[in-house]
């Protein structure tokens, strides 16, 4: 009870705090930043009202960072006119619950000790951070960023690869374009099909005609390998010694969305996953383990399109229950 009261008296000192002149203030360079404009002026209004909302709540929250009450800081970035509903509803357009075939096991070595850290951007096998935009395609960037790490690991040389072509042509049962999809479905298709450049078939952010007949694949899969699940051994190994490894996480909480930088202890579940991301590496900072992760929400979201969730911390955000890498 204690700390619910705390945390409503900095609410109430943190929306105390935002003056109007500075609200207005983020809110024109919030609009001027992201090329935000609406169809009316009613519309404006609500967008604008959404917007205070959620900039009261980031201060709220980062008058508890101020204070040591938490380790990440939040911030404003191109869904702070979003309201959580629509958020959420966005979300479950994403990652689908849908039944995942049973492909390879990822076996572990007894021998395997982890190295304090891994960063596989440092190994240029990590494209730049990507944005989805309006399209649930999750799934597809998530895949793409996976196949990339691999193919540049294989071939030394790191190419971009599309996005689009899995939204428009890998329909197969669980994908469903801009409506939600798996990696390991994705990972299916280009083992048949092979996957073209980003340059030739590149990101158009909705659900299109096929076209990769168009165009001749840069590679295609043998096939993939899921990481045993809630196995965060399991999973800190293959990013060691794999690669960059797609996993699915909870997103849902306004935390996450508002996630700026530091090592994420938000609200988040282990079970009811929604969003797929990219684990890239992992690392530790005061004492504190973490995974180093890519989304797909563009740079201006965390710490540069990336985020740092805890590591070896019961499974934080379902990092480690759907976890897999492609084969080439």
């Amino acid at each position: 009870m204690k700390i619910i009261l705390f945390s409503l008296v900095v609410v109430v000192v943190a929306a105390n705090a935002l003056e109007e002149d500075e609200i207005l203030r983020q809110w024109t360079n919030f609009q001027t930043t992201f090329g935000k404009s609406y169809r009316s002026p009613v519309e404006a209004r609500k967008r604008f009202s959404i917007f205070k909302s959620n900039l009261e709540f980031i201060e709220a929250h980062n008058e508890l960072y101020r204070n040591g009450k938490t380790t990440f800081t939040m911030g404003t970035n191109e869904y702070a006119d979003w309201s959580d509903s629509e958020f959420k509803h966005y979300l479950k357009s994403g990652l689908l619950n849908s039944t995942r075939k049973a492909g390879e096991i990822f076996a572990k070595n007894s021998a395997f000790v982890a190295p304090e850290s891994v960063d596989w951007r440092k190994e240029g096998v990590v494209t730049p951070v990507k944005n989805q935009k309006s399209c649930g395609g999750c799934w597809a960037f998530s895949s793409t960023g996976a196949i990339e790490g691999q193919y540049a690991i294989k071939n030394k040389q790191l190419k971009s690869l599309s996005e689009q072509q899995l939204i428009d042509c890998s329909k197969n049962g669980n994908n469903d374009g801009c409506n939600g999809g798996l990696m390991t479905s994705a990972f299916e298709y280009v083992e048949k099909n092979g996957i073209d450049s980003e340059d030739d078939y590149p990101y158009l952010e909705v659900d299109g005609i096929c076209r990769s007949k168009e165009f001749t694949p840069v590679t295609k899969l043998s096939g993939y390998v899921q990481i045993p699940s809630e196995d965060e051994d399991a999973l800190t190994e293959a990013i060691a010694t794999k690669g960059p490894i797609s996993v699915g996480v909870d997103a849902s909480t306004m935390a996450f969305n508002f996630y700026r930088s530091g090592i994420y202890t938000g609200p988040c579940s282990s079970i009811d996953l929604d969003h797929a991301i990219l684990a890239v590496g992992f690392g530790s900072e005061n004492g504190k383990n973490y995974y180093i992760v890519k989304n797909s929400w563009g740079s201006s979201w965390g710490e540069e399109g990336y985020i740092r969730i805890p590591r070896n911390s019961g499974n934080k955000c379902g990092i480690a229950t759907d976890a897999c890498y492609p084969k080439l």
